[in-house]
């Protein structure tokens, strides 16, 4: 009788742990959020940094290249500075013989709870505030002649990870 117990009181703690939902946040939701304010966030910052920015527009082959170089760093849980071959983004849109201009980067990684979700304006605060305390990529933020731009955000595990890739064509001429 007892091993009958034991039996059915496994079976019931067996049916129990796998029918309790583990809570997931939405994750997909708080990446999006996370890039539309860091855009907005930076943008109003340029303006503060210098007043004789131009406005960025969000740009898709910009907004592409960001995308790839955070999923890059994500998946190896690194930095480009890390990577031999350099920075993907600039990389891919420097080979582009249809790119001119100048192009930049910022990237950066912070540290969240999964469980508990992350706060996409508070990270994005924190974002621009690790930009700002880096003299290359403060330049980057205040270099007036950047008008375009593109946000790429990636997660993996613990750590969300941020770049933003600046352009400008510097009034060059369309290639032929």
């Amino acid at each position: 009788m007892a091993g009958r117990f034991l039996t059915i009181a496994m079976v019931f703690l067996v049916v129990a742990c796998a029918s309790t939902p583990r809570y997931e946040p939405p994750i997909d939701q708080e990446v999006a959020q996370l890039k539309e304010r860091l855009f907005v966030l930076v943008e109003e910052e340029r303006h503060r940094l210098n007043a004789e920015a131009k406005p960025l527009a969000l740009d898709p082959e910009l907004s592409a290249a960001a995308q790839a170089h955070s999923e890059e760093m994500a998946s190896k849980r690194s930095f480009d500075t890390m990577n031999p071959n350099g920075n993907p983004a600039i990389n891919a849109l420097l080979h582009d013989p249809k790119f001119r201009g100048f192009v930049g980067e910022n990237s950066a990684a912070q540290y969240f709870t999964p469980a508990a979700g992350f706060d996409p304006d508070a990270y994005a605060r924190a974002f621009l505030a690790i930009w700002l305390n880096s003299p290359d990529h403060k330049n980057n933020l205040s270099y007036a002649n950047f008008d375009r731009a593109g946000i790429g955000i990636a997660v993996n595990g613990n750590t969300i990870y941020a770049a933003e890739v600046f352009a400008t064509d510097l009034g060059l001429p369309e290639p032929e």
